[in-house]
């Protein structure tokens, strides 16, 4: 595996591909990810974080009467998270910033997103020590991510593409949600996955000592 990229490094990379992000969204819809966005949107109310927000392809599935704030290092997709939060009507903070040290204080939020980002950070178990933190006791962590499958042939295609694809995309393909969202404390309450277990929809709750 070649270096780990920075922060600036995957910064760049979704500044650089912004404008053709929901271009790829709309293949990954058909493959199952858009049934994993809606029923997302079912769980989801009240005051909302979304870890990851990028261009905001979950505003169509919140309800209009829920307080949404978004965070992501991406300038240029939190441009057209804006946008389209107007365009819908719905009411939307954001700010750029760093998923693995979240601007918020401790129990913030009713509903803690994230949303394909997992992949990305250097720390993934840091970054969702972070949601468990901002979330509410009685509160509900909701994972939309990708990861590994659970089928063999496209496990090991994920296993031969992984580098390449992390050193183009500053994305990885053989991580897993559900692992890592146990090792960093979280109580998984339901688990969904499609397209040959590439795609994770998971529920969980966050544990205190």
């Amino acid at each position: 595996m070649n270096r780990e990229l920075s922060k600036e490094d995957v910064r760049e990379i979704y500044d650089s591909e912004a404008k053709y992000y929901d271009f790829f969204e709309l293949i990954w819809g058909f493959l199952g990810l858009t049934d994993l966005r809606r029923k997302l949107g079912k769980e989801a109310h009240r005051n909302i974080l979304e870890v990851g927000i990028g261009t905001g392809k979950n505003l169509d599935y919140y309800s209009s009467k829920s307080k949404i704030w978004g965070i992501d290092l991406s300038k240029e997709m939190l441009k057209r998270a804006r946008k389209k939060a107007d365009r819908l009507g719905k009411s939307l903070g954001l700010e750029i910033g760093d998923a693995e040290r979240l601007p918020y204080k401790n129990y913030s939020f009713d509903i803690v997103v994230d949303s394909l980002g997992l992949c990305t950070y250097p720390d993934p178990i840091k970054a969702l020590e972070e949601m468990k933190r901002v979330c509410k006791k009685d509160g509900i962590i909701m994972l939309l991510e990708h990861g590994i499958s659970n089928n063999s042939l496209i496990r090991k295609l994920q296993y031969i593409r992984e580098e390449r694809h992390y050193k183009m995309q500053g994305c990885h393909l053989t991580r897993n949600p559900e692992e890592l969202a146990r090792k960093a404390g979280l109580a998984i309450e339901k688990c969904e996955r499609t397209f040959f277990g590439v795609f994770y929809l998971i529920k969980a709750k966050a544990q205190y000592n």
